[in-house]
């Protein structure tokens, strides 16, 4: 903006003075975002409003120190990670496409205009863009939501990019204390197995699960009082991001519905989402189910026959404020709220503190009406958050050590409907 200051009456000239600095226009409102519908980690429908754990393992998550920035006159770039999809160490099929994404907050005093970039740093690309610019101007304290396109590489192993945002002036800055800390993505590859139809999932995609048969159909007042103590099946394996959480699994069914007990050990219970199509971003359960296992055994691919639902307990602290809720992300043509009968409660021991759900599902969601001696592709999972007040994933545990996002349905574990 430039200003002229006439000098006093009698002067024989006057002096143009320059005056710099951020701009002073208002903000647009911050653009989001989301992923594709059926991915787990995928839908951002509210910031956290505490900080989540940054996803680099070992990262300091104090607020980054400002570093002053040669940007714009007189102000300082910084950035805190609030927020995240895909988290680090997800399994995926080689060749698979997915969107990355970092909330990030403006922590400094320079608005971020649109002549700021998201830009890759190293590391390894996946087929990303060199520089993605801003879409909105972010002003000091407001959230943006970064997302990139990208592919998993054709190759198994493990992949990491490195992302930071660019100034007008071409500098760089990422996040963390020193403010030079690139923000990342990283995954692992894995390969489908070679394919021949057969009526059961290898066992390096976990160990079969068994549905017993249920001559009266279990009371839902999450006891446990009428399952197997222990549960029979354990949720061992780290399949998305970071968890200290364990889990035990029973499966029963009859010929109306499939019934779940579970009991989940987590030293804290978050989930204050809004019980729809983001619940996985807070504590929770997911079933995946191939209903013609055989038919569609080498499609790497989610079709008409494979089912993702997710099921949350609610707010067990205060159950009046959020009820248990059931969601159907897959099929698309399914899509939606499910009515399911759920119990869950907060249960603790001197040790350990827990949580326990109880459901039954109708067989008439998933288009089945079993008689007995039949197996299903099958992945159990559970979703967990760490961070109160927040909605996001910190990892999930499964069934499954081969679970991916998005779900491939040839590295789903086996559940095996046991006769009356």
């Amino acid at each position: 903006m430039d200003t002229k200051k006439l000098l006093p009456l009698g002067m024989t000239g006057a002096v143009a003075m320059i005056l710099g600095g951020c701009s002073l226009l208002p903000s647009e409102p911050t653009r989001f975002q989301f992923p594709t519908p059926n991915w787990t980690m995928s839908k951002l429908f509210e910031v956290p409003t505490s900080k989540p754990r940054t996803t680099p393992a070992g990262a300091n998550s104090t607020l980054p120190a400002a570093t002053v920035s040669p940007t714009a006159l007189n102000c300082i770039n910084s950035a805190e990670l609030a927020g995240e999809t895909v988290p680090n160490g997800t399994f995926m099929s080689p060749g698979s496409a997915f969107m990355k994404t970092w909330t990030l907050k403006n922590t400094g005093t320079c608005m971020w205009g649109k002549s700021y970039a998201l830009v890759f740093d190293r590391g390894d690309k996946m087929g990303g863009a060199d520089t993605i610019p801003l879409t909105a101007s972010v002003p000091p304290g407001a959230v943006y939501t970064f997302a990139v396109n990208l592919v998993s590489p054709a190759a198994d192993g493990e992949y990491t990019g490195y992302w930071k945002i660019q100034t007008p002036q071409q500098a760089r800055f990422g996040i963390e204390p020193d403010g030079l800390t690139a923000f990342v993505v990283s995954i692992k590859v894995t390969r489908a197995p070679v394919c021949a139809a057969q009526d059961r999932r290898p066992a390096e995609n976990g160990t079969a699960v068994r549905a017993t048969y249920a001559a009266s159909p279990p009371v839902l007042d999450s006891k446990l009082l009428e399952w197997e103590s222990p549960l029979p099946h354990p949720v061992p394996h780290i399949a998305l991001g970071e968890t200290a959480n364990g889990a035990r699994l029973e499966v029963r069914w009859d010929y109306k519905y499939l019934y779940l007990a579970v009991l989940v050990t987590d030293s804290v219970f978050a989930q204050e989402t809004s019980g729809a199509a983001n619940l996985l971003q807070g504590d929770a359960v997911e079933l995946l189910l191939d209903m013609d296992l055989r038919g569609d055994y080498c499609d790497s691919i989610m079709s008409g026959d494979d089912y993702q639902l997710g099921i949350s307990p609610g707010y067990l602290p205060d159950p009046s404020l959020q009820s248990p809720a059931a969601y159907l992300f897959y099929p698309l043509g399914k899509k939606g709220p499910q009515e399911i009968g759920v119990s869950a409660a907060l249960t603790s021991a001197p040790d350990t503190q827990s949580w326990i759900l109880e459901a039954k599902i109708p067989w008439s969601l998933f288009g089945v009406s079993p008689a007995g001696g039949e197996s299903y592709g099958f992945v159990f999972s559970v979703a967990d958050n760490d961070q109160f007040g927040s909605i996001h994933q910190d990892g999930m545990i499964s069934t499954s050590p081969r679970r991916t996002a998005p779900p491939n349905p040839m590295l789903w574990g086996t559940l095996q409907i046991i006769a009356g």
